[in-house]
């Protein structure tokens, strides 16, 4: 029975916590793994920095909306257009109001300046209103 010299341990970090590890280990001058080992060895070394990659990990992570500010925005939405809605009947009504003090304004009558073409087409001096039989509907009349 042979022993190998040495075993391999895969530990899953999150990158933070990989660039928390790595650049500790440069700092001191040893490899990850031997980091690891020291760590392991007495545990309180990197707990700090594992924290700390945990912090930035958690700052790092897509926000989720917050309920609380979800309701308070709809609220905040419909107060607006309530008031909105408000604000165009009040508007209705003065509107209303303003027309009613003033009363009906009376109709002008048309000046001789105007361009008004329907008295010239129509006082041609024929009589428009007579039908005669080119006027006949041929099927009521009989003719085809």
């Amino acid at each position: 029975m042979t022993t190998k010299p040495s075993e391999r341990i895969v530990v899953f970090v999150t990158p933070a916590q990989k660039l928390a590890i790595t650049s500790t280990a440069e700092g001191l001058g040893v490899s990850v793994s031997e980091l690891m080992r020291r760590a392991v060895l007495s545990f309180n070394a990197t707990s700090e920095q594992v924290k700390a990659a945990s912090l930035v990990d958690r700052l790092r992570a897509p926000k989720t909306p917050d309920p609380l500010n979800v309701a308070l925005r709809q609220v905040a939405e419909r107060a607006a257009a309530r008031e909105a809605r408000d604000a165009a009947q009040v508007a209705r009504v003065a509107s209303k109001r303003t027309l009613a003090a003033e009363g009906p304004k009376p109709l002008t009558a048309l000046g001789s300046d105007t361009d008004d073409v329907l008295p010239q087409t129509c006082d041609s001096g024929e009589d428009f209103g007579t039908p005669d039989e080119s006027d006949e509907d041929a099927s009521f009349s009989g003719r085809s």
